[in-house]
């Protein structure tokens, strides 16, 4: 079996390690694609401390070679694979692949029944890899107790908040987008998202015109892409509302709770939505998501350590990454 293998910082090596072998609860998955995400290059560069040498690869589809008797799963299948695994071993009892345990960027993996998720032929490569962001809405959408005709401000207009927004249209709730990112704004506004302004002094009136000399239900704050200061959420929403904020697992957010505490402001800390996968790939089944505005690149797997070099140059230059979905492509 073939993997790339971080030996340290700024050094990823393609090497052979030995075949798996299937487990009775497990089920053997052929990579054919996966996902290069800001936390495997955060991973590439140290930022994310790992134990080398260390597979990264957060996200990935595949097909599964080999199934136990048992399974309720079908070999040949195209499968999406949890990032987020329960682990009972683990400090906080989830298991995060590509960092906190190997991840996806190899020929193959072993993986529990329970975290491979068959994708109907209605979704696309492409259309998996929306799955997380899906899934965080679904959950931000639970959490938050959002309710038909609500209005919802949205801080940072990357991915994720996007999908937000369109789920939130989808629940029937009315979503405002704030960022300070022209082409992040444009992308919304043809992706369906009507509320869209920049992230400034007018955002208040904005705010208040839209609902009608009010303020928001609920807010979100989606710290992906999003460097604004956290907590000027607060004085943009009703007393008693829920305010949000969602961030990869390796982020910290520091948030002033002042404003918060004096509105009794309910606070809802979100990473993962591991629970919300199904209802993520059902939902991109049935178009609940128009993802034709965002860019994609596909990329062979022998550019990978070209390609994560170039983005860590970037990053450690202070320089923000693309605003692109960049997709491997595993020989099968």
């Amino acid at each position: 079996m073939k993997v790339w293998q971080l030996a340290y910082p700024h050094n990823l090596q393609h090497v052979t390690s030995p075949d798996l072998k299937l487990e009775s609860d497990k089920v053997k998955v052929k990579i054919t694609k996966a996902l290069l995400t800001e936390s495997d290059v955060a991973v590439y560069t140290g930022a994310i401390k790992v134990k080398a040498p260390f597979i990264p690869g957060k996200f990935a589809i595949g097909q599964v070679t080999e199934v136990g008797e048992d399974s309720f799963i079908k070999k040949g299948e195209r499968v999406y694979l949890a990032g987020v695994t329960e682990d009972e071993l683990a400090p906080d009892g989830l298991r995060v692949a590509g960092e906190t345990s190997d991840g996806f960027y190899r020929d193959f993996v072993l993986a529990g029944v329970d975290d491979v998720y068959p994708l109907p032929s209605s979704v696309s490569d492409e259309a998996a890899f929306l799955i997380d962001a899906i899934a965080l809405a679904e959950r931000v959408v639970d959490e938050m107790q959002v309710d038909v005709g609500q209005h919802i401000l949205v801080l940072g207009g990357g991915l994720y908040a996007n999908v937000l927004c369109q789920i939130l249209i989808y629940h029937r709730a009315v979503p405002i987008l704030a960022d300070n990112n022209a082409e992040r704004l444009a992308r919304a506004k043809k992706s369906g998202i009507y509320y869209t302004f920049p992230n400034d002094d007018t955002l208040k009136t904005n705010v208040m015109n839209v609902t009608g000399g009010k303020l928001a239900d609920g807010a979100v704050y989606l710290a992906y892409v999003n460097r604004s200061e956290p907590s000027v959420l607060f004085p943009l929403v009703k007393r008693d509302a829920f305010v949000a904020f969602c961030a990869p697992t390796y982020k910290s957010l520091h948030v002033n709770l002042e404003y918060a505490l004096k509105n009794n402001v309910t606070i809802k800390g979100i990473t993962e939505s591991r629970e919300f996968v199904s209802t993520a790939i059902n939902l991109l089944a049935n178009k609940a998501v128009n993802y034709t505005e965002f860019p994609y690149h596909s990329f062979k797997e022998e550019e990978l350590p070209k390609l994560m070099e170039h983005y860590a140059h970037m990053v450690e230059s202070g320089v923000n990454l693309p605003e692109q979905m960049d997709v491997i492509k595993f020989i099968f």
